[in-house]
């Protein structure tokens, strides 16, 4: 085998090793509805985002509107008291926003859990009046299971 020829395939065994192991801890995601005025986020897998305010990739729950991985912002964790009134939903006093009646196909949206967010869950939002998380009841509070880590925006 040339000397050339050698350098190449070493050269491709390293790309694809380093694919694989950048696969392994990160992933890049897409947020197609401007929810949170960023075009692309940097996921790093496995690592738990634990305050609020941080950017959280996780799987939905089983809902009739999405299946692929969400990344919203972190409102509440374990602890936090969250309460709505007319719609309109707080955590520790503080507004989040508002749940609509009726999703943008005219289903009806019936609203989240309050009180108490239990151990191992989090109250996941953006501020975009079209957002779909916690405030509604398909959504409801992200158990730590469901997390797939924590995102950085990167556009």
């Amino acid at each position: 085998m040339s000397k050339s020829l050698k350098a190449t395939f070493a050269i491709v065994v390293v790309s694809v090793v380093l694919v694989v192991v950048i696969n392994i801890k990160y992933s890049i995601m897409i947020n197609a509805t401007g929810s949170l005025g960023n075009l692309a986020f940097l996921v790093e897998k496995g690592v738990i985002p634990q305050e609020k305010g941080e950017y959280i990739a996780f799987i939905p729950p089983k809902n009739p509107y999405y299946t692929k991985t969400f990344v919203k912002i972190i409102g509440g964790v374990a602890g936090d008291e969250v309460t709505q009134e007319d719609r309109i939903y707080y955590v520790n006093g503080i507004k989040i926003g508002r749940a609509k009646e009726v999703s943008l196909k005219g289903d009806p949206l019936s609203t989240g859990p309050v009180g108490l967010i239990p151990e191992n869950h989090y109250f996941v939002y953006t501020p975009m009046k079209d957002s779909y998380d916690s405030r509604y009841k398909t959504i409801g509070w992200i158990p730590k299971d469901l997390v797939v880590g924590t995102a950085h925006p990167i556009l």
